[in-house]
């Protein structure tokens, strides 16, 4: 189906769920709504479009770009994201449980309120992103890079995270309660009641962090 197609059954019709969009150029669209679930978006390109409230539930957007868009309240649960790209996108609230997001990028997203539960986010890139208020229980980010980034309030309760680093990164009211902390590096970060209770800490570097009322 060509773009121009697409286009057209859109304006009839919202619903695409189920398509297969292999390498589909969508970018620089106003797509808001549409129903993209279970489609195949394999090495697409979504950049610079408005996807607010989309519904991607379990598609396949393994290496699809997605940078500077606008994905306000949109849906991936159960979606297949490996190595897809967010950098830049905008995302509040949008919906990633149960996601397959290893090696993803969202370098400089803005994730506020978003839920990751039960995610599989290792070697994901989150440096510099906003994620005030944002859910990361259960996840598995292994290897992950949170550098630079703003977790304030932040469930990460039982993730697993395994190698993972924070580089001056905000964590105040962030909580790490039954998470497993290996090789994680704290450095230059702002702990202040952040919540460690029951965590697994082992071989973890705390270092030059201003640290206020934390619970261990």
């Amino acid at each position: 189906m060509t773009k121009h197609e697409l286009l057209i059954r859109i304006e009839k019709n919202p619903d695409l769920s189920g398509l297969d969009l292999t390498g589909i150029k969508l970018s620089e669209l106003d797509l808001v709504a549409v129903n993209f679930s279970r489609c195949i978006l394999k090495n697409a390109d979504l950049s610079k479009s408005n996807l607010a409230l989309c519904i991607f539930d379990e598609a396949d957007l393994t290496g699809c770009k997605i940078d500077s868009a606008n994905l306000t309240g949109a849906s991936f649960k159960n979606a297949i994201l490996t190595n897809t790209d967010f950098n830049f996108s905008f995302l509040p609230g949008a919906d990633f449980s149960n996601a397959k997001m290893n090696n993803v990028n969202l370098l400089n997203a803005k994730l506020t309120a978003c839920n990751f539960q039960y995610a599989l986010m290792n070697e994901a890139n989150l440096q510099m992103v906003e994620a005030s208020l944002a859910n990361f229980t259960n996840t598995k980010m292994k290897g992950s890079n949170l550098k630079q980034a703003t977790f304030t309030g932040v469930d990460f309760s039982n993730a697993y995270m395994e190698g993972v680093s924070f580089f001056k990164s905000e964590l105040s009211g962030a909580k790490f309660i039954g998470a497993t902390l290996i090789n994680v590096e704290f450095i230059y970060c702002y702990l202040i009641a952040t919540n460690f209770t029951n965590a697994i800490i082992s071989n973890a570097i705390f270092e030059k962090n201003f640290e206020s009322r934390v619970i261990k």
